[in-house]
């Protein structure tokens, strides 16, 4: 029989700042095909950044494991990087996480960080596989109280805790279901993130942050030489789903704004329009009305702006 080995991970950061996780510890657990550990370790590393302050402050639900004099101490991802490719890329072996898709950006991110070349894996989402299964969503934690799982001795936040957690309550659900972990990791594409699409949403997120800054720099300003006067000294606001869903197209329409006469803000109240991609729903058409604003099509106002 060709017996497979899993590995479940998990990251912690010291702060996600400009969108870019610094990884602080990666922890890891390693078990055969019916789930008996291995090995597990916690790999605490030196982020070489800041820490943002609420993850010492004992608010918000997440509070490091570690000192910030512990993480200091340690040598960075640079020190860790050719165990933490191994670990990722040995052959004959199941990748797994919860809400994985953070952590495999992470893992890029810190690849990225430090100059090395990205590590090729893809990561089976135990997260996305409960949410479709029992058709809820839930923390990692009341997962495991839903499933059985006692977690008592475990801390949330510690990687290779939560690395823990999570394979144990895979293994409840092999129980629940009479299925082996093969069975339910090959079941379907669907719960699997992989390093490449990751990257690939990263540049995305990147992209989309560039352009918003643009559009931000154009708020509350007139041009003082407009080459169009279609709009001119009216006032503008663009719906945050339509800035969610086509950032190019809410740029075009922000410079067409600006260089027709009109002014855009991120906020209007007052008197002015709103822009919806398509007609908005009763009760926010209302809200809107009752700022004082009238609702604008973006089909209508484009064909207005030149």
């Amino acid at each position: 029989m060709n017996h497979k080995s899993f590995v479940f991970f998990d990251c912690e950061c010291a702060n996600t700042f400009e969108g870019v996780g610094k990884i602080c510890s990666l922890g890891y657990v390693i078990t055969d095909d019916e789930l008996n550990v291995i090995e597990s370790d916690d790999v605490v590393m030196n982020p070489e950044c800041e820490f943002d302050w609420y993850l010492f402050s004992g608010k918000g639900g997440c509070k490091l494991a570690y000192s910030k004099d512990y993480f200091r101490i340690k040598p960075n991802f640079e020190s860790y990087y050719k165990d933490i490719k191994k670990l990722f890329t040995t052959g004959n072996r199941y990748i797994a996480g919860f809400a994985v898709g953070n952590d495999v950006a992470f893992v890029n991110s810190a690849c990225e960080r430090y100059n090395l070349d990205f590590i090729q894996f893809r990561a089976f989402d135990l997260e996305k596989y409960l949410e479709k299964t029992f058709e809820k969503k839930q923390k990692l934690a009341e997962w495991a109280a839903e499933l059985g799982v006692n977690v008592a001795k475990y801390q949330s936040h510690k990687s290779v805790d939560d690395a823990m957690m999570t394979m144990l309550c895979l293994k409840a659900v092999c129980m629940k279901t009479g299925k082996s972990a093969e069975q339910i990791l090959t079941e379907t594409k669907d719960y699997y993130v992989n390093s490449e699409q990751m990257l690939i949403e990263q540049e995305e997120r990147a992209y989309r942050k560039e352009v918003m800054e643009k559009i931000k720099r154009l708020y509350g300003k007139k041009s003082p030489k407009p080459g169009h006067k279609t709009v001119l000294n009216q006032k503008f606001e663009i719906d945050v789903k339509l800035m969610k869903s086509d950032v190019d197209t809410a740029f075009i329409l922000a410079k067409k704004i600006y260089d027709n006469g009109g002014t855009l803000y991120e906020h209007l109240v007052g008197n002015g329009s709103v822009i919806f991609e398509e007609e908005p729903r009763e009760e926010v058409a209302k809200k809107i009305e009752s700022r004082g604003l009238k609702v604008v099509l973006l089909e209508e106002m484009m064909g207005t702006l030149r």
